[in-house]
């Protein structure tokens, strides 16, 4: 499923650089930052936001989805430890609206770019 830390979402940036064959330095001159920002990215201690994301995406010539997704044992998408239990119905009945909806956008997205 998708990578539920930064380091995992920068090493999947990596990847995408590497296969492309683009270095940190075309990727942070063309996102407008500097190569220690990118490293940092890279390394998974700065935090991106969905909009940085999606800039590096389109850069690189991949998908928001290709970037979130974890390496090796998928994440189970009824983890929410992150953000502590949901209990109460309604509360677990608006999670799983959200994933519906973004599981819609990513669909959307790859239809964009296929």
């Amino acid at each position: 499923m998708y990578a539920m830390d930064f380091a995992q979402v920068g090493a999947n940036i990596q990847k995408q650089l590497s296969i492309k064959g683009f270095t940190q330095q075309s990727l942070a001159d063309a996102l407008g930052v500097s190569k220690q920002v990118m490293n940092k990215i890279i390394k998974g201690s700065k935090a991106i936001n969905v909009n940085e994301l999606a800039k590096i995406a389109s850069i690189v010539g991949t998908t928001t989805d290709e970037l979130l997704m974890t390496q090796g044992e998928p994440v189970s998408v009824d983890n929410l430890s992150f953000m502590g239990s949901v209990t109460d119905e309604e509360t677990l009945e608006k999670v799983n609206l959200m994933r519906t909806a973004i599981d819609e956008i990513h669909m959307l997205e790859e239809l964009l770019y296929a």
